[in-house]
């Protein structure tokens, strides 16, 4: 196990019933994506994301820092989670369902991280949203984790699984991660709305009841 830096145990100490210390990324897709294609990336790459495989051990009464332990039995059906936004599924809808993702608190009994495929945007987008708890996360190790999962070219029609082969280097890939944010959407695999399952029926939470479909087969 490895104990929490004091400036990353802040950053828990910091969180209040009206204050959280969430990061997240929004990658906008040109086209549909299915769940369980990125359900498959995700455990295909896992190992290679340390930061979504480990989760907080408190110290008793609160004597020290917590610490980091590894969790090998991740619950991918409670962390990924899938929904669609009601017609027409514009930008401004995605900021304002994303802003509600955003605020609410992660389970600390959990790894710190939930992963939203989010359908139904106008002109047959999508969009991917993670949230992580900045404890677990800054500035580097973002960067390390998105060149972990993002491809430096576009895939080829993914057959199989398809999951794509990983990158053989993270250097050139952590390079290029600035150029995929401000050029073309990342590419994650998929076979088409109709081919998505739900990975979640509901997203948690009386304030997105209204605002959101949930995603089905």
């Amino acid at each position: 196990m490895r104990q929490l830096s004091a400036l990353d145990a802040q950053f828990l100490n910091f969180e209040t019933a009206t204050h959280v210390a969430n990061v997240g990324g929004l990658a906008i897709l040109a086209g549909p994506v299915a769940g369980r294609d990125v359900l498959a990336l995700l455990r295909e790459r896992m190992d290679g994301i340390p930061q979504l495989r480990r989760r907080l051990v408190r110290v008793p009464f609160g004597l020290d820092h917590p610490y980091w332990a590894g969790d090998e039995a991740v619950d991918f059906d409670y962390h990924v989670r899938e929904l669609a936004l009601p017609a027409p599924g514009d930008d401004e809808q995605l900021g304002e369902q994303v802003g509600r993702l955003h605020e609410r608190p992660l389970d600390r009994a959990r790894p710190l991280w939930e992963m939203y495929l989010i359908h139904g945007l106008t002109g047959g987008r999508s969009a991917v949203y993670t949230k992580l708890h900045h404890a677990a996360v800054d500035g580097l190790t973002g960067a390390e984790m998105l060149s972990a999962l993002v491809d430096r070219r576009p895939c080829p029609p993914c057959r199989g699984t398809g999951v794509p082969p990983r990158p053989s280097s993270h250097a050139g890939a952590g390079r290029s991660a600035p150029g995929r944010q401000s050029g073309a959407p990342a590419e994650v695999p998929g076979r088409g709305r109709a081919a998505a399952r739900p990975v979640a029926r509901r997203v948690p939470g009386p304030r997105s009841r209204d605002a959101v479909a949930a995603a089905g087969p």
